[in-house]
């Protein structure tokens, strides 16, 4: 993790499996875009032991973090002017009108949507800051919402968003069916024009409330839509932007969404390394889950809006968290829309890797690499950390991989921008 002063202590008290933030993070890590990186830590305070938490990254414009442009008080001119910013959608109760701007277009309960200032600060952001990314919204709001997607200007709105962002933002939100998934804890950026320049959905943040464990919003069930907001105790609408309803009726956006979730399907998202993943965290969390368990003894008690019946131990729980993952996953298979074949955007998601391919695997000392000439191959760890990357300038590579440990590896090919990952096993 990159130095910095700003750190979070975060004690998932909801989820007793103790995995459902992390999981989180490096699901939308494995899919290119920044989440907060951690470490699991047992936290003892003056000498009373308190438990597991992760130690984890503040959202923050850093350049380790964030990474756009720092934003200045003279800023307030040409490139200068066009970036870095981050937004937020969250509570607006406790929030003076001087830290947020309202929409032209309503929220789903009616009243005008808000979006807050989170960099730079309330207090710090110019008034030529606040009126540029304001109207940027407002732009990129009048061509969603208009007919043909298109605002008065002619510009299409995908020209003002990270269109795989936005779609990534999506699948993460209904895979782990969160209940506070778009209209809490939600935040979007925006760097430089020079730099790229467009509005990009993310970092996530607060999944606590996902993959089954709560009864809010019906995130225990494990069909329907969460972005539609039509399923039993779904509360905070006045913050629930009504901009994802009409993306999903745009054939643009859902066929980038069906070549996304093909994509993911093929490597991180798959059973076998979901559960992995699941497998390797419990096993290095076995010796704290007992100390943990022992100074907050709440396995078997609802201490939440927890679905019934309630798991009694540790291991139920994490087999209700899996059998939910497989449902929903079978779910989402089946109710995917859109038609990758006719993703017409310019840049294409999925990369045919029929040419892609590595033996043996599993794997001990050493891999083969077939059909990678002019390509760049990464591999990182379970948790997303970068351990190995390397071009290939021949038709046939060996990589020797006898430095890294027993486990599960993702190895990510990438050309122009398109990755394919797949998942490799060390023994």
């Amino acid at each position: 993790m990159g130095k910095e002063e700003d750190w979070i202590l975060h004690a998932m008290v909801l989820d007793k499996t103790q995995l459902r933030v992390p999981l989180s993070f490096d699901l939308f890590r494995e899919m290119g875009h920044y989440a907060a990186y951690y470490r699991y830590v047992e936290v003892v305070l003056d000498g009373e032991y308190q438990g597991i938490y992760i130690l984890t990254e503040k959202i923050k414009r850093d350049d380790d973090r964030v990474d756009i442009a720092k934003l200045d008080d003279d800023d307030i001119a040409g490139d200068s002017l066009t970036g870095g910013y981050i937004l937020r959608i969250d509570w607006t109760w406790d929030v003076g009108e001087e830290d947020l701007f309202e929409s032209n277009y309503e929220s789903q309960a009616g009243v005008p949507m808000k979006y807050q200032w989170y960099y730079p600060k309330p207090d710090k952001i110019q008034p030529e800051q606040k009126e540029y990314i304001s109207n940027y919204i407002h732009d990129f709001e009048n061509a969603v919402f208009a007919s043909d997607f298109t605002n008065e200007d002619g510009i299409h709105y995908t020209d003002y968003i990270d269109l795989n962002s936005f779609v990534d933002f999506l699948i993460i939100n209904e895979f782990a069916k969160n209940s506070d998934g778009y209209k809490l804890s939600t935040y979007m950026y925006k760097d430089k024009d020079s730099k790229g320049g467009k509005l990009t959905a993310g970092p996530i943040w607060d999944f606590d409330q996902t993959y089954g464990l709560s009864t809010v919003c019906s995130s225990h069930i494990t069909t329907g839509w969460t972005y539609l907001q039509n399923q039993d105790n779904c509360g905070n609408l006045g913050s629930m932007p009504l901009w994802w309803q009409e993306m999903m009726s745009d054939p643009v956006f859902i066929n980038r969404l069906n070549c996304r979730w093909k994509d993911f399907r093929s490597s991180f998202l798959q059973q076998d390394s979901l559960f992995q993943w699941m497998d390797i965290q419990t096993t290095f969390l076995e010796e704290s889950l007992e100390r943990n368990f022992e100074r907050w003894n709440f396995i078997g008690n609802n201490i939440w809006f927890e679905p019934f019946p309630i798991p009694e131990t540790y291991e139920e729980e994490i087999s209700y968290m899996e059998n939910w993952i497989l449902d929903r996953l079978e779910w989402m298979d089946t109710n995917m829309v859109g038609n990758c074949d006719e993703d017409i955007t310019t840049t294409k998601v999925v990369v045919s890797d029929n040419n892609f391919s590595f033996a043996p695997n599993p794997a001990v000392d050493n891999i083969l690499l077939y059909g990678l000439k002019g390509r760049r191959i990464v591999i990182h760890d379970a948790k997303g950390k970068q351990l190995i990357s390397t071009s290939v300038s021949e038709s046939e590579k060996r990589l020797d991989i006898s430095a890294l440990s027993k486990g599960m590896y993702f190895i990510t090919e990438e050309l122009e921008g398109n990755r394919i990952t797949k998942k490799l096993i060390i023994l």
